[in-house]
């Protein structure tokens, strides 16, 4: 089964569906962050972060919850003091853990 077309939310960050489970996409602009973190380049390609391993299925209901997700870290993201802001474990989301609880070695770079 083939990726969805992504969706677009109230924010930039936007939500799509693969293989039955939700993923966010982030925009281009937070692609430097992502590059340091994996320690690849993205050559132009999105960052996903998959939700399917937190349980987040092709639902109405985890739909909402994705959407509020997206929502809350475009909002931390984009405010002037997102560095006290933005939770670099994403358990702020209800999400996070493995390599992105590493994220707040990244973040300290782009401040």
């Amino acid at each position: 089964m083939k990726a969805q077309p992504k969706v677009q939310t109230a924010c930039d960050i936007t939500i799509g569906v693969d293989h039955g489970s939700l993923r966010l996409q982030f925009p281009s602009r937070h692609s430097p962050l992502w590059e340091a973190l994996d320690g690849k380049p993205l050559k132009g390609k999105p960052k996903y972060l998959p939700l399917g391993r937190h349980g987040y299925k092709d639902n109405p209901e985890d739909w909402k919850r994705a959407t509020q997700i997206a929502i809350a870290m475009e909002a931390d993201l984009d405010h002037p003091e997102w560095e006290k802001l933005f939770d670099p474990t994403l358990a702020k989301y209800g999400i996070g853990g493995g390599k992105y609880a590493k994220l707040a070695d990244v973040l300290q770079d782009y401040v």
